[in-house]
């Protein structure tokens, strides 16, 4: 954003000063193409970005607050915002979505596992189960299991338990049997056995098994 600012120009007459003009110039202050590029901002100009940015800005944000690892209240508030774009501030033309924001969700949340805070659990459970977009819903399963609390086991395995066999739910399936087995409590083996055995394809029967050495027993 640039901020106009008027310069007096003055001569000296006779002694003394005076105006002979008035000149407007711009004087530029950090705006968001700025903070896009920008590799050492701090988190208070990427919370800015994300609460006052374009699409593609909220998404730098999310990623660089995710790098930052401030896990200030503060940022994880900001994070938790960017899991609500496009799920409550939906803007549709002919019928069809033009600002999904399924992105900064998804980066949104992968930040979150990156900071690790138990404090976002509660939204990133609500966007696991609710989100529209299967993609971002597997984004937040991986930010469940790098946070780690045992507690979350029950999401990720209700996630499991009723979800299609058939294809449809592979990927969102396959990011909640990895944080099963980066949670590694061992409440979830059964469930990760059910995968083993089910119907499921070869390389989710594949990341059950490494998912169940990695349980604590």
């Amino acid at each position: 954003m640039k901020r106009l600012v008027f310069i007096l120009l003055t001569f000296i007459v006779g002694g003394g000063f005076c105006v002979a003009a008035v000149a407007a110039v711009y004087a530029q202050e950090p705006s968001e193409e700025y903070l896009m590029t920008l590799q050492g901002a701090n988190a208070e100009s990427y919370i800015t970005l994300m609460h006052e940015g374009s699409q593609e800005g909220k998404l730098v944000a999310a990623i660089r607050l995710g790098e930052l690892g401030d896990g200030s209240p503060e940022v994880i508030e900001a994070l938790v915002y960017g899991l609500g774009q496009g799920t409550f501030f939906v803007v549709r033309q002919y019928g069809k979505v033009t600002n999904d924001y399924w992105d900064v969700r998804a980066a949104s949340a992968k930040s979150l596992g990156q900071i690790s805070d138990p404090s976002s659990l509660k939204d990133l459970y609500y966007t696991l189960r609710y989100d529209p977009d299967k993609f971002v819903r597997g984004s937040a399963a991986y930010a469940i299991g790098k946070i780690g609390e045992k507690k979350s086991v029950y999401y990720l395995k209700r996630i499991i338990e009723t979800s299609s066999t058939t294809g449809p739910d592979d990927d969102l399936i396959l990011a909640c049997v990895e944080a099963l087995g980066d949670i590694g409590d061992q409440s979830a083996f059964t469930t990760l056995v059910e995968v083993v055995r089910g119907k499921h394809k070869r390389s989710l029967k594949l990341a059950a098994m490494e998912s169940i050495r990695k349980l604590k027993f």
